[in-house]
């Protein structure tokens, strides 16, 4: 099983380093220079949703081998363990994109706020690294993304192996972009019945489903009958 999260704004330490440092240094370089600021990936960010998601990786581990990627709007994706320095970077400040890209040589006046996004993240490499993670051939996989982290990832989950069933924890608006995954609707019926803020929400429902997985056979199951995941991740 792969599980696909978010960054968090709230981190262990306070940021040592923005975004220029991150595009024009290696992580390994950075290291070495904040080595009192360092915290493995799932260590790193504290924000709810990752603790909730944290969470879901645990139950879930019951019955799979799960592998969890964290997508950076700084390092790119990462693995719960990788290390990385504190820092302030994200993909949810349209204008701190475009510096970004202009400083990357991107024609930025050609291009949408969407398309910035989505540009900034293949030069971190999002995609082509998610593409080949992929590649692997999970059984189930679960994107737990907002909607400019789903569209960075979003090149990547429009052509899933045949033998992955996929889904995706999101918006109505951002139901476009989650490519072959099927929809597990994040709205505001599901923030409401899991009494939950907006910023939990695609955690939350993720931990609610893992709450509700009592077997390896449970699991089996959604694969051959995908609506069902949509029914565990809310309350009974």
């Amino acid at each position: 099983m792969l599980i696909i999260s978010p960054c968090s704004g709230t981190k262990r330490f306070d940021a040592v380093i923005g975004p220029e440092e991150i595009d024009s240094r290696e992580r390994t370089e950075l290291l070495t220079e904040h080595p009192n600021s360092v915290a493995s990936a799932a260590e790193m960010y504290t924000g709810r949703e990752h603790e909730h998601i944290e969470s879901a990786v645990q139950e879930l581990s019951e019955f799979a081998n799960v592998d969890w990627r964290i997508i950076s709007a700084g390092f790119g994706v990462l693995s719960a363990g990788t290390e990385i320095p504190s820092y302030e970077c994200t993909f949810s400040e349209i204008e701190q994109v475009r510096q970004r890209a202009e400083r990357m040589n991107l024609d930025v006046d050609t291009m949408t706020n969407n398309e910035l996004v989505a540009a900034v993240g293949r030069e971190k490499n999002i995609p082509q690294d998610l593409r080949q993670i992929l590649a692997k051939g999970y059984d189930l996989v679960f994107v737990a993304l907002g909607t400019k982290y789903l569209i960075a990832a979003q090149e990547a989950l429009t052509s899933l192996p045949k033998e992955t069933t996929a889904f995706a924890f999101a918006s109505k608006g951002s139901k476009e972009f989650i490519g072959d995954c099927y929809w597990i609707p994040a709205t505001e019926s599901e923030r409401s019945q899991l009494v939950t803020t907006w910023l939990e929400l695609r955690g939350r429902e993720l931990l609610t489903l893992a709450e509700n997985i009592e077997s390896q056979q449970h699991l089996e199951q959604i694969r051959e009958n995908p609506k069902s995941a949509r029914e565990l991740s809310t309350p009974n």
